[in-house]
């Protein structure tokens, strides 16, 4: 198999399974709770919000992400934060999350790895540094603990039905023999594969976009049935920055009921409008696809300083005019060796004789008006009458 991960010599653990986490939802399930499954999101983290806000989750029901939660989006770091706080979804290893494990040292320290880097990394180091306002110590230690805790992630799930993993299975080998090379990575064998790899459970997978299963944005389910009539497998990257649909879409696991979300205005990234008009056109605006718009999002692009530049302007002006404020009132900001430390400025108040010696004398403002012309005078008897 031509994989990605053999090109980047990543290292390949076996298969990794939670048998509490299967009893759980396995349980959930037998007694009728819904299970919703949904496949790549890829840091849209707003998009992410309005989805579980339509899916409309009661206290028993779980949602399943299939991996690949980070990378290539805007905002990775706060959709980490989400997915660990959030009681109701469990999380399945990707191989971006793969990926992005091998930036964490054996002594615990955070090291960028350029693979990782150059295939949608950048977006999820600088939504960390913008994180952490700039700090990049706070956004390295931050970055070590999520990945550690990503890297503790099951890479597929099995349950009485249903199958659920992240990239698919190798036909060509035993369903218990196949380790993270398969699991996280494997494309063309899987979905060119005809029939179903488990005749007893439904296959859900993400890792290749459905525009190669089916239509563009939708969900693609396999023409292949198994024994009971469901399909073989469910293909749920519908792709939260294609061109075409952009979204994100849940399937709940027994009915394949679809819940769809498109991608929020503030996550498209992709997408920018070009102000030139087409040559044959009537002055119609048409949607620009740069090469560095298909690869991820406009933070990457300086690691999250541009945004920070902006914050920290904002920040300044905003200081500035409060000391322009308080000097009014007569209180400064200058280096003094009486200074009051006072929220972490160096305050001092103007001693009255200070404040007279540095007061203006005289008037603050005057006005300015145009001189009026001056009527010329004539020395003749009949002019004089009319100059006045």
């Amino acid at each position: 198999m031509n994989s990605l991960s053999c090109k980047l010599n990543l290292p390949l653990g076996p298969s990794l399974r939670d048998p509490s986490l299967e009893a759980d939802l396995q349980a959930r399930l037998d007694d009728g709770h819904r299970i919703f499954v949904l496949g790549d999101i890829h840091g849209h983290l707003a998009t992410f919000r309005a989805l579980l806000h339509r899916l409309n989750l009661k206290p028993e029901d779980r949602v399943v992400c299939l991996g690949d939660m980070i990378d290539r989006g805007p905002n990775s770091a706060g959709l980490v934060h989400l997915l660990r706080t959030h009681p109701q979804v469990i999380c399945l290893k990707g191989n971006h999350e793969h990926m992005a494990i091998q930036c964490v040292q054996p002594d615990g320290s955070f090291e960028a790895w350029q693979p990782w880097m150059q295939r949608g990394g950048k977006s999820t180091y600088a939504s960390y540094i913008v994180q952490a306002n700039g700090d990049l110590y706070e956004a390295k230690r931050q970055m070590a603990e999520d990945f550690m805790w990503l890297d503790t992630l099951p890479t597929q799930i099995v349950l009485d039905h249903l199958r659920f993993v992240h990239a698919g299975y190798d036909p060509r080998m035993p369903l218990d023999m196949q380790g993270e090379k398969e699991l996280l990575w494997i494309r063309k064998e899987w979905f060119q594969h005809e029939g179903a790899v488990d005749p007893a459970r439904t296959v859900f997978f993400g890792h290749t976009t459905t525009t190669k299963l089916g239509d563009a944005g939708e969900v693609a389910f396999s023409d292949d049935r198994l024994p009971d009539g469901r399909p073989a497998w469910v293909g749920l990257d519908v792709g939260a920055y294609n061109h075409v649909a952009p979204g994100l879409a849940a399937v709940e696991a027994i009915t394949f009921r679809c819940v769809k979300q498109p991608t929020l205005r503030c996550d498209r990234w992709f997408e920018r409008i070009d102000t030139r008009t087409k040559k044959k056109g009537k002055g119609k605006k048409r949607a620009w696809k740069g090469e560095e718009n298909l690869r991820e999002s406009e933070v990457a692009r300086s690691f999250g300083l541009k945004a920070l530049a902006s914050r920290a302007k904002s920040a300044s002006t905003s200081t500035l005019r409060a000391q322009r404020e308080l000097e009014r009132a007569g209180v400064v900001f200058p280096e003094h060796p009486d200074a009051i430390t006072a929220g972490g400025y160096r305050v001092y108040r103007k001693t009255r004789e200070e404040r007279l010696q540095g007061a203006s004398r005289g008037p603050t403002s005057f006005r300015v008006y145009r001189q009026r012309s001056q009527p010329t005078l004539h020395h003749g008897p009949s002019d004089r009458l009319r100059a006045v």
